[in-house]
């Protein structure tokens, strides 16, 4: 069969060869120009003996759909090689958005296109509003292509639009620079299969999308292990991808619980800026008043302990109302219990000093410290056992700058009135004591001290000289 296929091939090129001169007799006889317009005989003979060098490699599959690669042999036949570089390429977005379509549209279409526009791309002949660049950067994102496959395409695509037939043009291509060309888009994109984790991450998408039951047991353990196993690019787009179903109005309640077992491993897989992406898009939920999306989207984030990465408008608006639920609670009925929850989910927007919103930090440190200072009864000296140690991971993580805020805020009338009271005088002097003091400066070490020293009379000692003194660099 090998051997019959040589013989028709070689008959065909003779033939080909045979009319190159007649089709430039052709042209002429039509009183069109022939120089500058197809490649000479060297050139086209090149060209049809070491094409199927590069095609036969193919397998027979990708051979038969491979329409515009028709085209392409065609083209160099003829002698218009420009015209054969824009085929060529076209075979190459129409491979890629095949694969697309394996790894899935809705991954692709979260990662190419931005949150204004999201909405209108949804299946498969929406790919064609994608333009080949951003094809191209999204598929490398994606590791649908290497970031070196990456270069050399960008490179054929700035070619092709160079001096492709797509434009106007005098350069002439060369046999052997358009063979190159036809050779990777050959080797490393139309004939390449997608990777194990690309379609293991499409299953497990469609599998989510049509699951119908809770993921429990062996299953969900071995999806987490495979999830883990991902690179860090892939498990960034398998995050956006959960997100958009899961606060999308479309999907039911089962789809959602199976993606909140998941969505955790592949938060912590990920890197920071596909987190603080999703922030921003919660954030757009929110001005758009898309209340549904907003009120899912914060459950995706707290259920991956993730409040931290939502952007700073929308961490200052949740915590201002933490707060004041906190503050709510602290004055009612059976406090000690109820501030626990409300000082749990307040911690889990703030990790470090710079978390806090600097509108906020004033009322917040103030809240956290009347808290923490209690109301002065007898039981558990007027603080709340289980919120205390919440409290005080609070107090610890602050700033020297912020300390200060809590220095200055002693000299308030709601603390001051409680300063009065013993056991609210023990609970500040229980908490400076816990501050890890050799984190602030030395001017706030001081004041620390000076407080520690004057516990007995604390309600009055922010009125002496002395504190005054030593607090003069605070003003």
């Amino acid at each position: 069969m090998g051997k019959d296929n040589d013989l028709i091939i070689r008959k065909a090129q003779g033939e080909i060869s045979n009319g190159f001169n007649s089709f430039e007799q052709y042209l002429e006889g039509l009183g069109l120009p022939t120089s500058g317009v197809i490649a000479d005989t060297t050139e086209r003979e090149l060209i049809l003996t070491n094409l199927p060098i590069v095609i036969n490699r193919m397998s027979i599959e990708n051979k038969q759909n491979a329409t515009y690669l028709s085209k392409f042999v065609a083209g160099c036949a003829i002698g218009l090689f420009d015209a054969s570089l824009n085929f060529v390429w076209n075979e190459v977005i129409v491979s890629l958005r095949n694969k697309i379509c394996i790894y899935g549209i809705d991954i692709f279409f979260d990662a190419a296109i931005g949150e204004k526009v999201r909405e209108l791309y949804q299946t498969e002949e929406d790919l064609k509003g994608v333009k080949d660049q951003t094809l191209l950067d999204t598929c490398r994102k994606l590791e649908i292509i290497s970031d070196l496959l990456h270069t050399k395409l960008t490179y054929i695509l700035t070619m092709r639009n160079d001096i492709g037939a797509s434009h106007p043009n005098n350069y002439s291509i060369g046999s052997f620079e358009l063979l190159g060309w036809l050779q990777t888009c050959v080797q490393e994109v139309i004939s390449d299969q997608p990777s194990t984790a690309a379609i293991f991450v499409q299953q497990l998408i469609i599998n989510l999308k049509r699951s119908t039951e809770l993921i429990g047991g062996l299953a969900l353990s071995q999806i987490k292990e495979s999830i883990k196993e991902l690179s860090s690019s892939i498990t960034d787009n398998l995050l956006r991808t959960l997100f958009s179903i899961f606060v999308s109005p479309k999907t039911g309640n089962i789809v959602q619980q199976n993606i909140l077992a998941l969505a955790p491993i592949a938060w912590d897989c990920s890197s920071d800026n596909v987190k603080f992406d999703l922030g921003v898009k919660l954030d757009q939920f929110n001005v758009n008043l898309n209340s549904e999306a907003f009120n899912l989207g914060n459950r995706f984030f707290e259920k991956c302990d993730g409040n931290m990465y939502k952007t700073l408008s929308t961490r200052s608006l949740i915590i201002n109302d933490l707060v004041e639920k906190l503050l709510s609670v602290h004055y009612s009925w059976d406090n000690f219990y109820h501030e626990v929850p409300v000082a749990r989910e307040l911690l889990s927007y703030i990790k470090t000093p710079t978390d806090i919103p600097s509108d906020r930090q004033e009322k917040l440190i103030q809240a956290i410290l009347v808290c923490r200072i209690g109301n002065g009864v007898s039981y558990n000296m007027g603080v709340s056992p289980g919120a205390k140690p919440l409290y005080d991971t609070f107090i610890n993580l602050l700033s020297s700058d912020q300390i200060i805020i809590l220095i200055k805020l002693l000299e308030t009338v709601e603390i001051q009135s409680r300063l009065g009271i013993k056991n609210c005088q023990q609970q500040l002097v229980s908490l400076l004591q816990n501050i890890n003091a050799d984190l602030l400066s030395l001017r706030v070490q001081e004041v620390i001290t000076f407080l520690i020293e004057n516990a007995a009379n604390v309600s009055n000692v922010t009125k002496t000289k002395g504190f005054r003194d030593i607090t003069k660099a605070f003003n």
